[in-house]
């Protein structure tokens, strides 16, 4: 009698990434901006700067966990980095000044570089060959249900119990969800339980890691030895061109997310539906996720990111005469699913790059961009309107950078176009 057959253990990996993924849905910052404000009586431009500094320590510290993720234990840099990002955000709420703030979210962000990003996708593409892209979609899915799910409960909080009660919240749900599901659930590789990627049998064939791939480096190796080739990446044009349209991104969904909610009650919203408008934004991206992922996996991610960047800007285009919530519900939905994509497309275009031999080091690079548009983008939008008292022009300077990323990441791939389907899905 055939044994039935169980779930493969990648998608218990699958599952507890999610979940962490739903977990940041809490993170309370852009909720609680102007309480911020009013708690140490400066603007928007001083207090966003918390969240540059904290990206701009994430960053810097990838390039590290980047180069030496392949050589250690994933699970064990996400274990520590949860406990430490947990720890911080209690000490947040603890704040009395400026410099406190900054402290914690530099701490923070440090923190935040071992236990997200990095070590997720690393994990997921020991796990995952072809169904890479929809593994990625589905995680990335849980940040987009959290933040539904969370951030109105978050406002309730905010509006009840004041800014600190958010921030206890947050770093309570990462101490009691994240770091025992890392530590009795989470696994760094499918052979350490005697298992293959996509629970294929012995002698299945999977992909090969850097056949097929979209684009092909235009710089040639020297055998020099993995540090100095990854060196060598660098002078390849794709990379820099993939990573600052990426950042143009990043620089144009930190600044709305950000002072969504702010813009929304400068319009006289209450701060529970504001939160709620921004839970959705970020909620919609679920499916922009999911739909992402999966295209990925049958597509050309070029065509796919290209997509959700066009999605982003028209959701711009329909914020920028935006004065009521009955032209901001659009907004919240087209927006949503271009911005939800980001996150999933990302890994799948760095690996389509390099493959998944050296997709730590070469994701922990390109993730510095990305951090160096993050801390460009909150702040500037909150400076913009200390200077103008209006987000106006904030609004009309992020749809030029999605334009930009939309002819930077068409140029990543090459001048020529590229066929439509992936090679394994083009009919035989």
């Amino acid at each position: 009698m055939e044994k039935s057959k169980k779930i493969f253990y990648g998608w218990w990996v699958v599952l507890v990434i999610t979940i962490l993924f739903f977990v940041g849905g809490a993170a309370p910052f852009a909720v609680v901006l102007k309480q911020l404000m009013v708690q140490f009586h400066t603007g928007r431009g001083e207090v966003s700067l918390s969240q540059s500094i904290s990206s701009i320590a994430g960053g810097l510290t990838g390039i590290l966990v980047g180069r030496i993720m392949n050589r250690h234990s994933p699970k064990k840099f996400m274990l520590w980095g949860s406990i430490t990002s947990g720890l911080c955000m209690l000490l947040i709420s603890l704040a009395h000044n400026l410099a406190f703030l900054y402290i914690f979210f530099f701490l923070g962000g440090v923190a935040g570089a071992f236990s997200n990003a990095i070590a997720m996708f690393t994990i997921l593409s020991r796990w995952f060959t072809r169904k890479w892209g929809t593994a990625i979609g589905i995680a990335m899915a849980g940040g987009g249900i959290g933040s539904i799910a969370i951030q109105p409960l978050v406002g309730i909080l905010a509006q009840n119990y004041g800014w600190q009660a958010t921030y206890i919240f947050a770093g309570s749900l990462v101490l009691a969800v994240n770091v025992p599901l890392i530590l009795f659930v989470l696994k760094d590789r499918p052979e350490s339980m005697g298992l293959l990627s996509d629970g294929d049998e012995p002698g299945q064939t999977a992909v090969p890691e850097s056949g097929n791939l979209p684009v092909k480096s235009t710089v040639k190796l020297q055998n020099t030895g993995p540090d100095n080739e990854r060196f060598t990446y660098l002078k390849n044009p794709s990379l820099w061109l993939m990573g600052i349209s990426f950042a143009f991104v990043s620089i144009g969904s930190s600044a709305i997310t950000t002072q969504e909610v702010s813009f929304l009650t400068d319009m006289h919203v209450s701060d529970t539906i504001a939160a709620t408008a921004r839970g959705l934004t970020l909620g919609i991206g679920a499916i922009a996720a999911l739909s992402s992922g999966w295209l990925a996996d049958r597509l050309i991610s070029r065509y796919v990111t290209i997509l959700f960047f066009f999605l982003s800007m028209v959701g711009m285009l329909i914020l920028i005469p935006a004065v009521s919530m009955s032209q901001i519900w659009p907004f919240v939905i087209i927006y949503g699913l271009g911005i939800g994509a980001g996150g999933t497309l990302l890994p799948i275009v760095t690996r389509d790059i390099f493959g998944a031999r050296d997709f730590s080091a070469m994701f922990g690079f390109v993730i510095v961009l990305l951090s160096a548009g993050n801390s460009i983008g909150a702040p500037l939008a909150g400076y913009m309107y200390d200077a103008t008292g209006s987000y106006h022009s904030v609004f009309i300077i992020i749809t030029a950078v999605y334009i930009a990323a939309i002819v930077f990441i068409y140029f990543a791939f090459g001048v020529n176009p590229k066929p439509l389907m992936r090679p394994s899905k083009l009919p035989k």
